[in-house]
């Protein structure tokens, strides 16, 4: 049998309120050699008490779309099921199609399989999800380790920053230069670490290091600023981000009332999405105009329109 070491410890759950295909889908499975185990319910409030079982744990869940004198159908449960099982495949069985059935495909996991259905076309679908289920449940996990990591990412960064400030304050300018070099390198590998859409350019690199000497409550903001950035999308609401009408794909965003840094959005990139260019720790528009369109090569926007 096609993967039999995937799919020969399988539980698949199928809700339904018509017997016969309970009896139907059974029998095509089991001939199949498909699961170790099948369970029947006969309508959604009776399932969704099973899913909050601790030991309630299927690998793929069959789920009708219309139950008579139920008040529910099966796409007004998808919330409850994704409360603890967000990965759990959930395939609907349904002979209409409509806005309904749209709405119902927005979440993660959930596919389609149109009434009636042939028994290898249900074989073919049901091997064809589980696998679907199986990769997004590591996507996931990954996630969700890669979170934990960008976590304790932070927190290292801001035990160099805070221990990077408390050297600055100890003994002469000139005894601590090399340990402050140490110091800002430090800072600037795990903050680009930390950065998954925002890559930082050798002037805005030099812009940090400049306020790492002389402004170093401000670098602490900046810093912060630029990795909150990172994580949040540029439509996000209350982001203080403006077009610069100076240089076309080039943007500022609000660091403090007066400082602010520039960065332009890539149109075309594999990786990095966004370029932070410089930062302007006093609002000084003239100067960065004539900065960003003399230098408008050096941080990728190729001709240097203006707006």
């Amino acid at each position: 049998m096609e993967n039999a070491d995937v799919l020969n410890a399988v539980h698949i759950v199928l809700v339904d309120d018509e017997p016969r295909i309970h009896d139907m889908i059974s029998d095509i499975l089991e001939k199949a050699e498909l699961v170790k185990r099948i369970e029947s319910f006969y309508d959604p409030l009776s399932f969704i008490e099973y899913l909050r079982k601790e030991d309630a744990s299927p690998d793929l869940v069959l789920l009708d779309v219309h139950f008579e004198n139920s008040g529910l159908s099966g796409v007004d449960i998808i919330p409850f099921i994704r409360e603890n099982h967000p990965c759990l495949p959930i395939v609907l069985l349904t002979g209409m199609e409509g806005e309904e059935i749209e709405s119902a495909q927005d979440y993660e996991c959930v596919y389609f399989i149109p009434k009636p259905v042939s028994p290898e076309h249900l074989v073919r679908m049901v091997r064809f999800y589980l696998g679907m289920g199986r990769k997004s449940a590591q996507r996931t996990a990954e996630l969700s380790r890669n979170l934990v990591e960008h976590k304790e990412l932070v927190k290292l960064l801001k035990t160099e920053l805070a221990q990077a400030e408390i050297s600055s304050w100890a003994g002469g300018r000139q005894t601590n230069d090399r340990r402050e070099t140490r110091a800002f390198q430090r800072v600037l590998e795990i903050l680009t670490t930390v950065l998954n859409n925002c890559e930082l350019m050798p002037s805005f690199i030099h812009d940090m290091e400049k306020l790492f000497d002389s402004d170093f409550p401000l670098l602490k903001k900046a810093v912060d600023t630029v990795i909150r950035f990172d994580l949040t999308d540029l439509t996000t609401p209350g982001l203080n981000v403006h077009k610069y009408k100076g240089v076309k794909d080039v943007y500022t965003l609000r660091i403090t009332k007066k400082a602010r840094l520039f960065f332009c959005q890539l149109q075309h990139s594999d990786n990095k999405r966004l370029r932070l260019i410089r930062i302007d720790p006093e609002h000084d528009t003239s100067g960065m105009d004539k900065w960003l369109k003399a230098n408008c090569d050096t941080y990728g926007v190729l001709g240097c329109d203006t707006e």
